[in-house]
């Protein structure tokens, strides 16, 4: 495992940083893709600029329907999958098991990074990555020690985020 420079705070994970703009994140990643042989092509930058334009988990079909609004040829479901497999394979996203949804990677890198957390809020479908080599290392012996197979390197965990557990509190209150 990798050690990273930098951690978000262990006291509040969800206030982790987030993407930077949408213009130069793209740029990056062309960068990142040819230092790699790979190619970012217009409806891979397309879907990723999107990702990061809505810094939040976002279904297939709803990046397809946003996308074939601005877009002058016809699209299709099969292509953007493919650009999101792309995507994942270059590390640039992350698939949100938990929604069935895909949300840019927080950390533009020119390395393969450590593997991550996700966490997740049902209530408004945010997440958060979290990069703690250590934390997964921990995981990973104790799967090890007794017997399991890793099969993936993101773990996601589901709870509410400050703002829903707010608003879940006072309506506890409430009644």
């Amino acid at each position: 495992m990798r050690a990273t420079a930098s951690r978000p705070t262990r006291s509040n994970p969800m206030q982790q940083k987030k993407p930077t703009d949408s213009v130069a994140r793209p740029c990056a990643a062309d960068a990142l893709c040819a230092s790699r042989g790979l190619r970012l092509t217009r409806l891979r930058r397309q879907v990723l600029s999107y990702l990061l334009e809505t810094r939040q988990p976002v279904k297939a079909y709803d990046i397809l329907d946003a996308l074939r609004n601005n877009s002058p040829k016809a699209l299709t479901p099969a292509s953007v999958y493919r650009s999101l497999e792309f995507l994942l394979q270059a590390g640039l996203v992350h698939r949100v098991e938990t929604l069935n949804a895909f949300v840019a990677c927080a950390e533009t890198c020119n390395k393969p990074h450590d593997p991550v957390f996700m966490l997740v809020c049902p209530g408004c479908r945010k997440s958060r990555e979290i990069n703690d080599p250590d934390l997964y290392q921990t995981i990973f012996s104790t799967m090890q020690q007794r017997g399991f197979q890793l099969q993936g390197d993101t773990v996601e965990l589901t709870g509410l985020c400050p703002g829903c557990a707010a608003t879940s509190a006072g309506q506890q209150q409430q009644t």
